[in-house]
């Protein structure tokens, strides 16, 4: 037996598109001898096969875009303090 030959319902690594991770995941349907779709082990979540390539990166991350709105915001200064009058401790 090959060691790129695989059947129905074994277990083969491949990108999980809804967690994200390289996980186990089995096979569900094959064209031609070509795994077509596979099912994850840890969420069942059922995809087309992505030759254990992950998604794209985020072009950006949160941290430097919330970098970059904070950076147009005016700057305000703190509030003058107040000073309060002490109460009178006569009794």
């Amino acid at each position: 037996m090959r060691e790129n030959e695989f059947r129905l319902g074994d277990t083969i690594d491949d990108y999980c598109k809804r967690c994200r991770l390289l996980m186990n995941h089995y096979i569900v349907s094959m064209v031609d001898g070509e795994v077509k779709k596979v099912r994850c082990q840890t969420c069942h979540h059922e995809h087309d096969f992505q030759h254990g390539q992950g998604g794209e990166k985020k072009k950006t991350s949160r941290k430097s875009l919330f970098d970059q709105v904070a950076a147009n915001l005016p700057q305000i200064s703190p509030p003058p303090k107040t000073i309060k009058p002490k109460k009178n401790q006569s009794t």
